[in-house]
């Protein structure tokens, strides 16, 4: 019975399972700043910026109950998914997670494999342009319609508003 984790390719229509998922890893961190980082930048927000989001699967693919070399081929089309960095969807019970790279792939055939093979997965967040994305928290510029025209403060006016925000003139 296959897993109920798939791998979808929506630029090809294929969608992948697998014999056998034996674990799924999900890494969601924040990068905290040093004091050597600069102290501005929009990546950054109250001191931390978003790193790309990681899904690791140690899964088991076999021939047992499947035509001859399905496995083989398998991984061949994993090895073409992270040659030519096609993003995929990634969907686990927990979670799905859109616009993700396999970014590394480890597998091992041996007695325990039964015609097939064994191995990771690793699967990392993509901007669109196949970027890896280190951060969603920017802001962007989005035009609510057009300003309120502009106020002319006298000096007086000027004085108190920046005194009330603690900034004195001298």
């Amino acid at each position: 019975m296959p897993s109920s984790v798939k791998i979808l390719v929506p630029s090809y229509g294929f969608t992948y399972t697998f014999c056998g998922v034996l674990s799924v890893k999900h890494e969601l961190s924040l990068k905290i700043r040093t004091d050597q980082e600069s102290a501005y930048g929009t990546d950054y927000v109250n001191g931390a910026r978003n790193q790309p989001d990681r899904v690791i699967l140690t899964v088991i693919e076999s021939d047992v109950g499947h035509p001859a070399g399905r496995a083989d081929r398998m991984l061949q089309a994993l090895e073409n998914l992270k040659r030519t960095r096609t993003l995929c969807t990634v969907v686990t019970s927990a979670r799905t997670y859109a616009g993700m790279l396999l970014s590394e792939i480890s597998a091992a055939a041996d007695e325990t494999s039964c015609s097939g093979w064994q191995g990771t997965l690793a699967f990392t967040q993509a901007e669109a342009s196949g970027d890896a994305k280190t951060n969603d928290n920017a802001s962007a510029a989005v035009n609510t319609g057009p300003a309120a025209p502009a106020r002319t403060l006298s000096e007086t006016q000027l004085r108190q508003l920046l005194l009330r925000a603690g900034i004195e003139l001298v």
